[in-house]
């Protein structure tokens, strides 16, 4: 496995463990409502998607690098 990968799949965790959260966050029934969960969970979507374009810089720059 090379480093190449392994970034991508820490990467790759990383955005489902913040969208799991968010998930908590906007639909579990006892925190639902809460401005804390929804600040929090706001917080986490945008987490994801900063880190779809992380992974998309990153697979730009790594695209000439063969590591094996």
């Amino acid at each position: 496995m090379s480093i190449k990968f392994l970034h991508q799949v820490i990467i790759f965790a990383a955005m489902s463990v913040a969208l799991l959260f968010a998930a908590y966050c906007f639909f579990d029934p006892g925190v639902a409502g809460n401005p804390r969960f929804i600040v929090a969970g706001v917080a986490c979507v945008v987490l994801a998607v900063a880190l779809v374009f992380y992974e998309i810089h990153f697979l730009k720059r790594t695209r000439k690098i063969i590591i094996h």
